[in-house]
C-alpha cells in the first residue's frame, strides 16, 4: 500500500481530520490541587486559545466525589472562564473546546460558610 493511502487510512480509523477540534484537558501538573480539610475550594478554570468557539462545557472531578459540569460565566474572543466549588483534591478537568485548559486560581473558604452561589455565573442548588 502506498504511504499516502496508509496515512489516510490511519487518520480515518482514528477520527483525525483537519476539521475536528480536540477537547482541552487540564495540564497534568495541576491535578491534585486542593484546599485543606474542612474548607471548600472556589476553582477558576480558563480555556485559552479557543479560536472563537461558541460557549463550551467544563467537566471536573475531585477525589471527594464532587463533580462540576458547567458552562462558562464569561466568553471572550479566544478565552472562556469557568467556576466550580468543590472539596477534596482535583482529579481531572476537561472542556469540549479546542485550546488549552488551565486552573487559573482557586481560593478556600470555611465549609460552614461557603461563598454565595451566583445564578448568573453558575448552576445553584435548589
Amino acid at each position: 500500500m502506498k504511504k499516502r493511502y496508509w496515512v489516510a487510512t490511519v487518520a480515518t480509523v482514528l477520527g483525525i481530520s483537519s476539521g475536528v477540534a480536540l477537547a482541552a484537558d487540564l495540564n497534568p501538573s495541576q491535578i491534585g490541587s486542593s484546599c485543606p480539610a474542612g474548607t471548600i475550594g472556589n476553582y477558576h478554570f480558563v480555556n485559552n486559545q479557543t479560536g472563537g468557539a461558541a460557549a463550551g462545557q467544563l467537566t471536573a472531578y475531585w477525589d471527594s466525589g464532587d463533580f462540576c459540569g458547567t458552562g462558562p460565566y464569561a466568553v471572550q474572543t479566544n478565552t472562556q472562564h469557568f467556576r466550580c466549588f468543590a472539596t477534596g483534591a482535583l482529579t481531572s478537568a476537561a472542556t469540549d473546546l479546542p485550546g488549552k485548559l488551565v486552573l487559573s486560581d482557586w481560593t478556600c473558604s470555611d465549609v460552614k460558610n461557603p461563598p454565595p452561589c451566583d445564578p448568573k455565573t453558575e448552576i445553584c442548588p435548589k
